[in-house]
């Protein structure tokens, strides 16, 4: 059945892989006038407000598409992992988008040197060190949190996701030559222990990166709130990304309308999900009520986020709950690729929620800076999945579940 696939429906358009350049150039003209733009508007009191803010906006919107590329890393290995025929049609999109990982590694040296080669607590307050004035609380963890561990944990994450994705991507290409069923079977061997080490690392970079910008406030669930939005995000990317390929006359009978109402169902799963971790975290603090536990919260309650945070109420999670419950509309790719849109726009609101607030309060200026810092992160990361899917083909023909996903029949 594979073999009757025809060679011109399974590559990107060739439009599409031409735009790379330019949307590279568009990414780092946008993030540099977020820079200019938050430099230009700080405070005279306090030069150095403008970076703070660039770099917390910076490392928000990074977050925003590391996290679905992430996603994409776990999809591939669980479905191995679980011999998910179904997902065979659509594992190579996964595969490619968990590939510019890699390429994300790059993209984290500005904060990586900032926090090496300074002692700028524009980002991090333990950046400071011993001497610098922080709580008791921080103090005690600056065994842990100190430029020199930070960095080699942080090679350490990159190392575990990229040599994983670029692993499980160069293999299935090559079965793509050989059609050699032992790879499938290699690959599902080795997806259990790659799924331990892609979580710890998921977990500790979770705790390193983001959630030491208030290094006085800590949750053990942190790691799986990122999880479940990196998840959610990942789906409403996959079904963006299949629609368009398919309006473009591509992969037309390889992803079928099962496979949407698939990726729709784990797409509504993981909103039931995200609200779970999201309030489980906030309950067992508000039931505390321990200080320096409900600090956290008290800034992303103040200063304008009070309105962000139910706007993440709103549209993370009832809307798209409710507007994505009906079988009919899962079928329906147009419909869903509207709805994973609006998920795309919550879970950057959900980034910007987690980070921003230890900088500044919202204002219409960081709103627009931000803003372009987005158009430039996103742009550089559509430049990166075209430049890796070349003239890849996005299906990968000789997998051996491929005929059981092509006649694959879904239930209610």
């Amino acid at each position: 059945m594979a073999a009757n696939i025809p060679n011109d429906n399974l590559t990107i358009p060739a439009s599409w892989r031409g735009m790379a350049p330019v949307l590279i150039a568009v990414g780092a003209v946008c993030v540099l006038i977020s820079l200019g733009l938050f430099y230009f508007t700080g405070s005279e009191a306090k030069p150095d407000v403008g970076f703070r803010v660039f770099f917390h906006s910076y490392l928000a919107n990074f977050m925003f598409c590391l996290s679905f590329c992430l996603g994409a890393l776990f999809f591939v290995l669980v479905t191995h992992l679980v011999r998910a025929s179904w997902a065979s049609s659509i594992r190579r999109l996964s595969e490619l988008l968990a590939f510019t990982i890699s390429w994300w590694a790059l993209l984290f040296i500005p904060i990586l040197a900032m926090v090496l080669f300074t002692n700028s607590q524009a980002l991090y307050a333990w950046n400071g060190g011993p001497g610098s004035d922080l709580p008791m609380i921080v103090q005690n963890k600056l065994s842990y949190l100190n430029p020199g561990f930070f960095a080699i944990r942080t090679l350490v994450y990159f190392a575990i996701w990229g040599i994983t994705a670029r692993i499980y991507f160069l293999l299935s290409r090559k079965q793509d030559d050989t059609g050699d069923t032992e790879i499938s079977l290699k690959l599902q061997r080795w997806a259990g222990p790659a799924i331990m080490l892609f979580a710890l690392a998921l977990n500790f970079a979770a705790f390193d990166w983001m959630m030491s910008t208030d290094a006085a406030w800590f949750s053990t669930i942190y790691g799986v709130y990122v999880f479940a939005a990196g998840l959610l995000s990942f789906f409403a990317v996959m079904i963006i990304l299949c629609n368009m390929l398919q309006n473009s006359g591509r992969i037309e009978k390889l992803v079928t309308v099962e496979h949407y109402q698939d990726m729709s169902k784990f797409q509504h799963g993981f909103i039931v999900f995200w609200a779970y971790i999201a309030f489980s975290q906030f309950l067992l603090y508000w039931y505390g009520n321990i200080p320096e536990e409900t600090l956290w919260y008290k800034v992303r309650m103040t200063n304008g986020w009070q309105y962000v945070g139910l706007l993440l109420i709103v549209f993370h999670f009832a809307v798209p709950f409710l507007g994505t419950m009906s079988r009919h509309v899962r079928r329906n790719r147009g419909v869903m690729a509207g709805w994973a849109g609006l998920i795309l726009v919550a879970h950057w609101l959900d980034m910007m929620f987690l980070i921003l607030p230890n900088a500044a309060p919202v204002t219409p200026m960081l709103v627009l800076g931000h803003l372009i810092c987005w158009i430039g992160m996103v742009s550089i990361f559509l430049a990166l999945f075209l430049l890796r899917a070349g003239e890849t083909p996005v299906v990968a023909t000789k997998d051996p579940w491929l005929p059981e996903s092509l006649a694959y029949q879904v239930g209610p």
